[in-house]
């Protein structure tokens, strides 16, 4: 009798909950769900977690609960299988941890490789001549400050250079790498307001904030005789093309902070990011893809979800550069270069209905007129900044045949007879290079009458 109550009572129990997983399952279901909450809810929930994956599963586990033998729910074998189910899940979740563990490893290792070579450690005796302001000492906190700085998001341009406050590389809270003689923000009307855009060459990776080219910049203008106090705004950051420029640019004037001089300093990477497509663009596809979760980008699952793809991925990129010449692509070098002229053009009208001058540099790049034996880096290859290369000779074409406006300046071939080292890395200028830009980019400005002489 007892053993027949206890089957009986077990038989009961069982059904209870199968009924209650079944019930579970039907309520999470979209269908009943959209009777309660609003269908935007829902999708917003679905991105998050397969609901209909859910809820099936609650109903295929309620009757299988409802229809298992009573002698399979005893207490010593439920005991059993949270025995076996827990040693399993754990061994799962330490597994899980160590193999992301190794691979996170192994990528920061991969980095660190990379970048010791970046950070000039193979290479500081060669360099150190180009840093003639710099102890040898203080290179490596130099370059500590300089490569240690990840990017913050921006709304609109994506990211901008993180704010810092260091010995060699200070950057403003208000989106600017602070130069020598820093004017006051906001800008007063009463001076005059000079801001400069570019990539990481114009924020001048490399080298510390009295050497850049906007430091000497700004030396040369206050030397001016002028009416008006001249102050520069270095707004370069690492990574911006021209488009991302025309984006800041438009930003700081809807904001009410309005320059009298806009210069932009371009080329490099106009070719290297040919598609138009700033530098987090695949991360941020990536992340709508997986539906604004950062599990599927822990390292295992990554690795698992990209093998396939990162071997076809790889291929591909072999394939289609298995040589220095298929650099030159034509086709992708003349869309690169009309949709700089369409955003030089944006520009000036910007600038024409808000009352700022604005000028255009095209800068230099090694490898296009400069003697790579002086280039300490050139043997580690230039990578996709061989499109420059090409991009670069169908450019001095390109302006020969059509008319660039007299704010544009070419400064691509100053380097031609410069018999030197240049570059502290792959792309970025020296000390010596940023002060012969800066010279150039002021004699251009005076001959456009931007300084406003006394008397």
């Amino acid at each position: 009798m007892k053993d027949s109550s206890n089957e009986a009572s077990m038989k009961n129990l069982k059904t209870i909950v199968g009924i209650f997983f079944i019930f579970l399952g039907i309520i999470s279901s979209r269908f009943v769900l959209e009777k309660f909450v609003s269908p935007y809810a829902i999708v917003e929930l679905s991105y998050r977690i397969p609901l209909e994956l859910i809820s099936l599963s609650l109903i295929v586990l309620g009757f299988v609960i409802v229809f298992l033998k009573s002698s399979f729910l005893s207490l010593k074998k439920m005991g059993q299988y949270y025995k076996y189910s827990a040693i399993t899940i754990v061994s799962s979740i330490l597994l899980f941890i160590f193999f992301n563990g190794v691979l996170y490893g192994f990528s920061l290792l991969k980095d660190a490789a990379y970048y010791r070579e970046q950070i000039f450690l193979g290479y500081r005796q060669e360099l150190i001549p180009l840093y003639a302001t710099l102890k040898e000492s203080e290179i490596p906190k130099f370059l500590y400050e300089t490569w240690s700085r990840p990017y913050v998001y921006e709304p609109y341009t994506q990211f901008k250079e993180r704010a810092c406050k260091g010995k060699y590389v200070n950057v403003s809270e208000n989106g600017f790498r602070v130069t020598k003689n820093q004017g006051p923000w906001p800008p007063d009307p009463k001076n005059l307001n000079i801001f400069l855009f570019g990539g990481s060459t114009t924020f001048n990776y490399g080298v510390p904030d009295n050497e850049t080219i906007a430091s000497y910049l700004q030396e040369l203008c206050g030397n001016q005789n002028s009416k008006k106090n001249a102050y520069i705004y270095n707004f370069g950051r690492g990574h911006y093309f021209s488009s991302q420029e025309r984006i800041l640019f438009e930003k700081l004037i809807t904001s009410g902070v309005k320059p009298d001089v806009a210069i932009f300093i371009d080329g490099l990477n106009d070719f290297y990011y040919y598609s138009d497509e700033p530098l987090f663009t695949e991360n941020l596809r990536k992340f709508m893809e997986d539906k604004g979760t950062d599990l599927l980008s822990l390292p295992l699952l990554s690795a698992i979800k990209n093998f396939k793809k990162g071997h076809e991925g790889e291929a591909k990129i072999k394939g289609a550069v298995s040589s220095e010449s298929e650099y030159n692509d034509l086709p992708m070098i003349r869309t690169v270069v009309e949709r700089y002229v369409m955003n030089k053009k944006i520009i000036e009208l910007i600038g024409e209905h808000f009352n700022v001058k604005t000028f255009f540099i095209w800068q230099p790049v090694p490898t296009y007129k400069y003697d790579l034996k002086y280039h300490i880096f050139a043997g580690k290859g230039f990578g996709r900044f061989m499109y420059s290369k090409y991009g670069y000779a169908y450019m001095e074409d390109f302006i020969k045949k059509h008319n660039m406006g007299n704010d544009f300046l070419w400064l691509a071939d100053i380097q031609e007879n410069m018999k030197k080292p240049l570059y502290i890395d792959i792309d970025h200028y020296s000390p010596e290079m940023s002060h012969e830009i800066a010279k150039y980019v002021y004699n251009f400005l005076v001959t456009k009458n931007v300084f406003y002489t006394k008397g």
